[in-house]
């Protein structure tokens, strides 16, 4: 079983990849898009507000636990992004959320032990899994 503080470190993880993830950061950095790309971005705007949903209910369930919310900074590589197309970003989104569902499973298996933590973190797996097929169906199917 994991101490309580050890359950917040990996709560905490969870929430920062969800806020700080690569579809968060192309909604501020506002990539370049044009005629073509409407598939691409209503789907990024999907991911988007899903992530949120999910910081939110992250953020309360660890709050409601007495811990502390730390939502983390976005990786500095994330601003060789700038000024770059929505339809080359495509597999940039691809391959950071692959990453990002990896990160999700092995805190998944770290918190075995942590019945209502986990099934938060299984909950915010599978809506990662089925942001991947999204991202991948684009990436296969260009517009």
């Amino acid at each position: 079983m994991l101490n309580k503080n050890r359950t917040f470190e990996l709560l905490s993880e969870l929430l920062a990849i969800e806020y700080r993830s690569f579809p968060m950061y192309l909604t501020d950095a506002c990539p370049w898009t044009h005629h073509g790309d409407e598939r691409a971005t209503e789907t990024l705007q999907n991911i988007v507000a899903d992530q949120k949903a999910m910081v939110q209910r992250t953020g309360e369930f660890i709050m409601d636990a007495g811990g502390r919310v730390d939502m983390g900074e976005y990786p500095m590589e994330f601003t060789d992004t700038h000024f770059l197309s929505l339809d080359f970003l495509l597999k940039e989104l691809l391959r950071y959320q692959r990453q990002d569902v990896s990160a999700i499973e092995r805190i998944v298996r770290q918190l075995a032990d942590e019945r209502a933590a986990r099934e938060l973190a299984e909950e915010t797996l599978g809506s990662e899994r089925a942001h991947l097929e999204a991202i991948e169906a684009l990436v296969s199917q260009p517009a």
